[in-house]
């Protein structure tokens, strides 16, 4: 389905900040990274919790618009490759490495795993199929090859792009009604969620390890567990 808006000053020209959609932001002094959710909130649920649960276990900077009108949400997505919200962009700007959360439309219960990061990517493939979560290569319009897709728009031009099937996020959730999901502290996750995504925050962690020894990354660090997902971000 084609985009409603082009860009964001299309989208921002028809609805408004606060009420029809949200921005969020951490961005963390000295951090490596970001996890990001541009389709968050009621447009693809619950990527928003899943970025902002991630960016808390590895105290890594967090983006995500959140879509919060109470019907007909999708029209607030914009394409990865279109995607110009000037935050995300102040976000990306130092971070090495980028996650970026998506979601399909499709039942089966499974990961879609794109971007230009294959060095990543393969180790986030490799936590997710040991934690028993299906992995499968994208169809090509959802593959996050694209230079110019929001997840290879960090320093090294390399992200990772992980597309979630609607039945892998109704896994993840207590309330299965998206419609006008939660976009506080109370989002109620199940423990698959707890279990997905911290395979993700492990894969990141060994891969990117918080510092650097003088020929190159410092030996591999698991990160501490974090606490209870909830929207800790700054309302902008």
């Amino acid at each position: 389905m084609a985009d409603t808006y082009a860009n964001y000053a299309d989208l921002a020209a028809h609805n408004t900040l606060g009420q029809d959609y949200l921005l969020s932001s951490r961005i963390v002094a000295g951090a490596r990274g970001a996890n990001i959710a541009i389709h968050g909130g009621a447009i693809e649920y619950p990527t928003t919790q899943l970025a902002d649960y991630c960016a808390t276990a590895l105290n890594s900077s967090f983006y995500s618009l959140q879509g919060v009108i109470s019907s007909s949400n999708s029209a607030l997505h914009i394409s990865s490759n279109c995607f110009d919200e000037p935050g995300v962009s102040q976000v990306l700007r130092t971070a090495e490495w980028t996650v970026s959360w998506h979601g399909t439309s499709d039942s089966a219960v499974t990961t879609y795993l794109g971007g230009l990061d294959t060095e990543l990517g393969t180790a986030i493939k490799e936590r997710l199929a040991a934690a028993g979560f299906a992995v499968s290569p994208p169809p090509p319009e959802i593959d996050g090859k694209n230079p110019l897709n929001i997840a290879n728009r960090n320093l090294r031009g390399q992200g990772v792009q992980l597309e979630l099937s609607r039945g892998l996020r109704e896994s993840f959730c207590l309330d299965t009604d998206s419609t006008q999901p939660s976009i506080a502290g109370d989002f109620r996750c199940t423990e698959v969620f707890h279990t997905y995504a911290s395979a993700v925050v492990a894969a990141i962690a060994a891969t990117w390890p918080r510092s650097r020894t003088a020929g190159g990354r410092s030996s591999k660090q698991e990160p501490a567990g974090p606490g209870r997902p909830g929207m800790t971000g700054r309302v902008l």
